[in-house]
């Protein structure tokens, strides 16, 4: 998995487990697998108006898959993870870190490369071959498609 990725998933799951320990990781859909939710918007779209990746998201294992975390990393760096109690539409719980602004963009190319473009949507992060090399030249090829959008 991608070095900035895996601080991401730490960042997630220690979240998780402070602010919600009663949770289990069987209580989580795939026992806490994480997703990257680019179904809806895609990479650059929600890199190019709303300044961030699509969301990282942990649902709860049961019939309505409500979130239990929702990351949300935006350009700048900012690492904003909402954490959700008891199966409800609202985040009790609002936490805050960061990562570089460069470290944001290489995410942000990495799953344009590794989802978007291989048409794979809403995926587990683990399930994703997400270990390669963020090259110059795959950051200028998602440059040239975020000026196009």
């Amino acid at each position: 998995m991608n070095h900035i990725l895996i601080k991401i998933s730490k960042h997630i799951k220690s979240n998780l487990q402070k602010f919600l320990p009663e949770i289990k990781l069987s209580d989580l859909e795939e026992n806490g697998k994480i997703y990257y939710m680019n179904g809806d918007d895609g990479t650059i779209f929600d890199w190019e108006l709303n300044e961030r990746l699509c969301e990282f998201m942990m649902f709860y294992n049961d019939e309505t898959n409500l979130g239990a975390v929702k990351t949300l990393v935006c350009s700048n760096g900012k690492i904003i993870t909402y954490l959700y109690k008891n199966k409800t539409n609202s985040p009790f719980k609002q936490v805050e870190d960061s990562i570089t602004g460069e470290e944001a963009f290489e995410l942000a190319v990495l799953f344009y490369e590794k989802a978007d473009k291989l048409s794979i949507f809403d995926k587990a992060i683990e399930d994703m071959n997400t270990d390669i090399e963020i090259t110059s030249d795959l950051k200028q090829e998602f440059l040239d498609n975020f000026k196009e959008e």
